[in-house]
């Protein structure tokens, strides 16, 4: 039986795009730390160009030879990602697992999708419809499987309307559920940490998907700046004391991250962890805001979008925090039960070592009010994502979905 190692640190860099040198740059920081007798750092790298694909157990040094190459994948398939996780268990065992999705957010290039779109025989589609894709959602999907579907509808409105899928990318939401529920059963048990090194993540309807599956998650409520993950900084971490508890090395990440864009000067960066234990306590008490502004329409629905005004948003307007939400809404109402409702909702959110967000923090001012999670919040007139109803999230919190196509018919 192979020795375990105490922790076995992840990451499935998709990088067969434009962030192939963000790749390359990875690397290099992962290499500044490497590997050792009580950390095992295993890459999946899919370069651009014809390196192919290419796993690494991650050496202290400026050189590493891979592992093993598996020539030309597609990284954007979750049986890809199934397989690699699969081989690491099998090969670099160990106490922990962390599992980093690399994917810095530059999104698919007009190329990329047409090359989609005629794999899939995308029905009524114009080469032209690719530029508009890839200014919209569909750019921050993780995986083709995604996009496929996205590209499988009969027209481009069609496509329009669900390119702009909300939830921290709903499609990629459930797909990102299914991948985790065999991580799972890899492992034995729920995987430690996800991290996600991507744009928008630190997401409430992610973080109820991935909850029977995953421990803690660390991820950014914000866009990420191009250089992603401190990568020598985070392994620096475990390198230095490999018996650290999980949530204590999840918040060190935390840290680590805004600490580097601090010193590196650069505002607008936000980086959060989440205990999954008690994510459903914590959107149980969104449930009953939802519930109280039902049963105070159609007037509630003036003050939701005043309170939306007045708060912060990411990404076009689909995700808000959901503390400044609920502080915005609860000045606004006129009923108390409301303000009672939301004001109870803001004590579940509130970052804290025994709380649903165990860390958050940030870099910018604008910023300050932010709690570190997000939830999606289309308002009118937008439409409401059609796959937003498939959620793990809005079938189980159903008086939030609900309230949002009432927020959406109100007058």
């Amino acid at each position: 039986m192979k020795q375990e190692a105490k922790w076995t640190f992840m990451v499935y860099m998709a990088g067969d795009n434009n962030l192939s040198d963000a790749g390359d740059t990875d690397l290099q920081e992962m290499m500044k730390v490497g590997s050792n007798q009580n950390v095992n750092v295993v890459v999946e790298f899919d370069n651009a160009g014809e390196l192919g694909t290419n796993r690494y157990l991650i050496q202290k040094g400026s050189e590493n030879e891979p592992v093993e190459s598996l020539g030309e994948t597609d990284c954007g398939d979750p049986e890809v990602l199934n397989d690699f996780i699969s081989w690491v268990v099998d090969r670099y065992p160990a106490e922990r697992y962390a599992l980093i999705l690399w994917n810095h957010g530059g999104g698919w290039e007009p190329t990329e999708i047409d090359r989609i779109a005629r794999g899939v025989r995308s029905m009524n589609y114009n080469s032209r419809e690719a530029g508009t894709l890839t200014g919209s959602q569909i750019k921050k999907t993780l995986f083709r499987t995604s996009v496929k579907e996205i590209l499988g509808k009969k027209s481009s409105y069609e496509r329009a309307i669900c390119s702009d899928d909300g939830s921290g990318h709903s499609l990629d939401t459930i797909e990102l559920g299914n991948v985790l529920s065999k991580t799972r059963d890899t492992i034995g048990k729920p995987l430690d940490v996800l991290g996600m090194d991507a744009c928008l993540m630190s997401n409430l309807e992610v973080a109820y998907q991935a909850a029977p599956y995953v421990n803690y998650i660390i991820a950014s409520e914000e866009e990420e700046p191009n250089q992603g993950w401190p990568y020598e900084s985070v392994l620096s971490i475990l390198a230095e004391r490999p018996d650290i508890d999980v949530p204590e090395f999840a918040i060190r990440s935390v840290n680590a991250y805004i600490d580097y864009y601090k010193k590196a000067d650069e505002t607008g960066v936000t980086q959060s962890a989440f205990d999954l234990s008690r994510v459903k306590e914590a959107s149980k008490s969104l449930g009953l805001v939802g519930g109280a502004l039902i049963d105070h329409m159609p007037d509630a629905a003036t003050e939701i979008w005043k309170a939306q005004r007045k708060s912060i948003k990411f990404f076009r307007g689909t995700l808000w925090d959901i503390n400044h939400f609920l502080k915005e809404l609860s000045a606004i109402s006129s009923s108390n039960e409301v303000k009672d409702a939301a004001m109870q909702a803001q004590a579940a959110f509130m970052a804290g070592p025994d709380n649903f967000v165990i860390a958050e923090s940030h870099f910018g001012s604008w910023f300050d009010q932010c709690c570190g999670a997000s939830i999606y919040f289309m308002p009118p007139p937008g439409n409401i994502s059609e796959y937003y109803k498939e959620l793990d999230f809005a079938k189980e919190v159903n008086n939030w979905p609900l309230m949002l196509q009432k927020y959406h018919e109100s007058p």
